[in-house]
C-alpha cells in the first residue's frame, strides 16, 4: 500500500459558506457518500440509549438515500469508549446537497442537541477513496479537509494533525461495535 500523502486542512465554517463546501465536496472531489451520526444519551444511571426519535432522524430527513445503518465505536472525527453511536451512510448528490441546506444551512447545528435535532458529524467522501475528503465533530465545531492540495476554500488551513489520526481503517473510516 502506498504511502498517504494527504494532509489535513482546518475548516473555519465561520468564514466559508457551506454551500460553497458542499458543492466543492461533491464536484470538486466526487464525494458520493454522506456519514452521519446519532449519538447515544447517557442515562442517569450510566447507561446509553437512543431515544426513538433521534435514531429514526437520518431516515425521515433522507429516506431511501439511507444506504446502511450500524454501530460504531468510532468514526471519522471521533472514538467512544465504552458505547456506540449510529451510523448512517446516505447516497450524496445534489438534491442531498440541497435538503442539508434547507433542513440547517450552518453544518455547525447539526446536532442532536440542537433545535430542531439533527445528526451530526458530518463526513463526506467518495465510496472508492481510501480517505474521507471532509471529517468534523460538529459539537465541537471542528472540521478538517483531508486533500493532497491546498483546498481553494476560505477559511483554509494546514492543520499539525496527521490525516490518518481522524479515521479508521476500514469501510467507511468506521470501527464497527462488537
Amino acid at each position: 500500500m502506498a504511502a498517504n500523502t494527504k494532509r489535513t486542512w482546518s475548516l473555519d465554517l465561520r468564514v466559508q459558506p457551506s454551500r460553497e463546501l458542499l458543492f466543492w465536496c461533491l464536484n470538486q472531489q466526487s464525494c458520493d457518500r454522506l456519514l452521519v451520526v446519532v449519538r447515544m444519551v447517557q442515562g442517569e444511571k450510566g447507561g446509553y440509549s437512543t431515544p426513538r426519535e433521534l435514531e429514526e432522524l437520518p431516515n425521515s430527513l433522507f429516506g431511501s438515500g439511507v444506504l446502511e445503518k450500524f454501530l460504531a465505536s468510532a468514526w471519522p472525527g471521533t472514538e467512544l469508549i465504552g458505547h456506540a453511536g449510529h451510523i448512517f451512510v446516505v447516497k450524496f448528490d445534489e438534491s442531498v446537497a440541497e435538503l442539508v441546506l434547507r433542513t440547517q444551512p450552518d453544518l455547525t447545528k447539526w446536532l442532536h442537541a440542537g433545535n430542531p435535532p439533527l445528526p451530526e458529524d458530518i463526513c463526506f467522501f467518495n465510496s472508492s477513496a481510501d480517505v474521507p475528503t471532509l471529517v468534523s465533530v460538529t459539537h465541537e465545531d471542528l472540521f478538517w479537509i483531508i486533500s493532497e492540495k491546498t483546498p481553494e476554500l476560505t477559511g483554509v488551513r494546514e492543520s499539525e494533525i496527521r490525516s490518518e489520526e481522524l479515521y479508521w481503517p476500514g469501510k467507511y473510516f468506521c470501527r464497527r461495535w462488537k
